[in-house]
């Protein structure tokens, strides 16, 4: 019975076997019928061929040979200096350190002035001020180093800028008091003036210090009047009252040059050769 169930396994796998390979037969000649097997035999070629193509072996890099000779010293090697030979290099590399050391825009070149002289300055420009056309806003602003120096930026006051100028970017014309005019640019944004204005600084001198009085004119103009701290040809002047207690010492200090006590005694007037001669004689 046992040999019986195993023939009847044995048969049973040869028709499943035979029926697979009637069925991937059939398979295969639907593929070449489609055309799909002449296809995959080509795209298997073409890798094939691909893989065939020898790729660029790496460039072994070159040794270069030393062309001087190796040095067995155990000493330190000094180091070769060409300044002898080339002193136009010890300029150049000077003048790279110190153009790399500036910094960028113009350092500040100007006078100091005081306390005393910037008040003086800032009450002749509030003074100014109050003689404007009242229809015209206007504001004193004193510059500081930033201002007139280094970057150039100019902050307005931001309740001016709010109540009568644009809050967007606005060109602006600059006017001194003798009629030129210099093109600047408002920033409405950051309240300020930036384009233009670095000219109409170093072209007028401004220093820390300096008063000026802001005339809005036109809505897109600016009349300008300047009150130097430092005035041209005066330097720092002295207080008011350091000049009394100086006046009164000066007063109180008598004449010593009419009195004759004062005088000091009068030294004797060296000897001439020949006198020193005579007195040794008699000595």
């Amino acid at each position: 019975m046992a040999t019986a169930e195993a023939g009847s396994a044995s048969g049973a796998g040869a028709a499943y076997e035979e029926e697979r390979q009637k069925r991937i037969l059939d398979n295969l000649k639907h593929l070449e019928d489609l055309g799909i097997s002449k296809m995959a035999k080509s795209l298997i070629q073409a890798t094939r061929q691909q893989h065939k193509i020898p790729r660029a072996s790496p460039k072994s890099r070159k040794k270069f040979e030393a062309t001087t000779e190796v040095r067995r010293s155990s000493r330190a090697r000094t180091t070769v200096s060409y300044k002898d030979d080339f002193p136009e290099l010890d300029d150049f590399v000077r003048r790279r350190r110190v153009s790399k050391s500036v910094h960028s825009g113009r350092g500040y070149t100007g006078r100091i002035s005081s306390y005393q002289q910037q008040q003086r300055a800032f009450k002749r420009a509030e003074k100014l001020q109050d003689s404007l056309d009242p229809d015209n806003p206007s504001f004193v602003k004193t510059m500081v180093r930033s201002h007139v120096s280094s970057c150039f930026w100019l902050g307005l006051p931001s309740s001016f800028c709010k109540d009568h100028l644009p809050p967007r970017e606005h060109k602006m014309v600059l006017e001194d008091e003798e009629g030129v005019e210099f093109d600047a640019v408002y920033i409405g944004n950051r309240t300020g003036l930036s384009g233009g204005w670095r000219g109409f600084s170093m072209h007028h001198d401004l220093e820390d210090g300096d008063s000026l009085v802001f005339e809005l004119a036109e809505p897109d103009r600016f009349k300008i009047y300047i009150f130097k701290a430092i005035e041209d040809g005066k330097e720092a002047e002295p207080n008011d009252n350091n000049a009394d207690v100086d006046s009164d010492s000066a007063q109180e200090v008598p004449d010593q040059t009419d009195s004759p006590v004062s005088e000091p005694p009068s030294s004797p007037e060296p000897l001439k050769g020949a006198k020193r001669r005579k007195l040794r004689g008699r000595r």
